[in-house]
């Protein structure tokens, strides 16, 4: 995801390595056996080490805020301060996210370990953004309202299938993103645009989860996830299996290779691309990140029928079925 990265990414830099030293500065509050920890999930996030394992959507929850002043002309400060509160919040929502998915698994002092610093930089988001929202801002009614979608999310997840097309369902886990876009929205007076940008984070969202559903296909069949997958999903249906049927990697591959799947879930998010292009809410650098992703896809997609073609065309159907059922 690189295409585009210069417009999303790289003039942002300056305002990046600001945002998390500020965001460094205050952890030395917490007590002492937690600030370390939270110290290095820091470090972990920050695309800018040398250590950083950050993803997609890591970048949306701190980049967004800049990525938002120049639709609603708010200061830098403004912007990053949200910034700051968001990278406290995506902690939270990460140790919450481990534990929850660890489960009996994981020792109990760790898990105690966990929700206790998760709380504690749950309250260092809600004081970084209670600098610009007061208790009784109507902002905090919509965070409800995006706390309990990511809620319904985290508690259906592998109970319903993911559904490749439905963007508001595949968006629904990360849906407190959204609140620094209505946030800022709110204080430039625009509060009736939110609805449409809640639409247009909708289909951003979806596409970075439609990218880690495929990025995580193999993880998510090898641990019975398959429902929680939308890229599965598709890769069932594409090959018309029966619902009690096991779902096998080497019938995924042939999905991928042989049926299209890979193409037709490129497909699902250039259309969310091209929806997107119709918004004028939207800023620049929103648009060209989210065209970095669905390129990602894209090129995977085309990089899979160019292997199927070069096998066809050196060894023929033959050798090309054996090598889908065995590669």
């Amino acid at each position: 995801m690189n295409g585009n990265r210069a417009d999303w990414l790289e003039r942002f830099e300056g305002e990046i390595a600001r945002i998390f030293a500020e965001a460094a500065a205050g952890l030395p509050a917490l007590p002492a056996p937690l600030a370390g920890r939270a110290g290095a999930l820091l470090e972990k996030v920050n695309p800018l080490s040398s250590g950083s394992g950050g993803g997609a959507t890591n970048y949306i929850c701190f980049l967004l805020p800049l990525w938002l002043q120049e639709k609603t002309g708010h200061d830098t400060r403004l912007c990053r301060d949200l910034a700051i509160g968001n990278v406290y919040a995506m902690l939270h929502f990460f140790l919450l996210d481990d534990a929850m998915d660890a489960g009996d698994a994981a020792a109990p002092e760790e898990t105690r370990r966990a929700l206790a610093l998760g709380q504690l930089l749950h309250e260092a988001f809600r004081r970084r953004y209670g600098r610009y929202f007061p208790e009784d801002s109507p902002l905090w009614t919509r965070y409800e309202a995006y706390l309990a979608d990511w809620a319904l999310a985290v508690t259906e997840e592998g109970e319903r299938l993911a559904e490749p097309a439905d963007a508001a369902a595949l968006a629904r886990k990360s849906a407190p993103v959204k609140l620094c876009a209505a946030g800022m929205l709110l204080l430039s007076g625009q509060e009736e645009r939110i609805p449409r940008m809640e639409e247009a984070l909708d289909l951003v969202l979806a596409t970075l989860q439609l990218s880690d559903d495929w990025a995580d296909w193999r993880e998510d069949l090898a641990e019975g996830g398959e429902r929680r997958n939308a890229f599965l999903t598709l890769v069932r249906r594409r090959l018309a299996l029966p619902s009690g049927e096991p779902l096998e990697e080497r019938a995924v591959k042939r999905g991928i290779y042989h049926k299209g799947g890979l193409r037709e879930l490129a497909g699902i998010a250039g259309g969310h691309r091209e929806r997107l292009e119709c918004m004028p809410e939207v800023p620049y650098a929103l648009l060209a990140f989210h065209s970095d992703t669905v390129m990602g896809l894209e090129r995977d997609a085309s990089e899979a029928e160019e292997w199927v073609e070069r096998l066809a065309a050196g060894g023929g159907l033959s050798l090309l079925l054996s090598d889908l059922a065995n590669k």
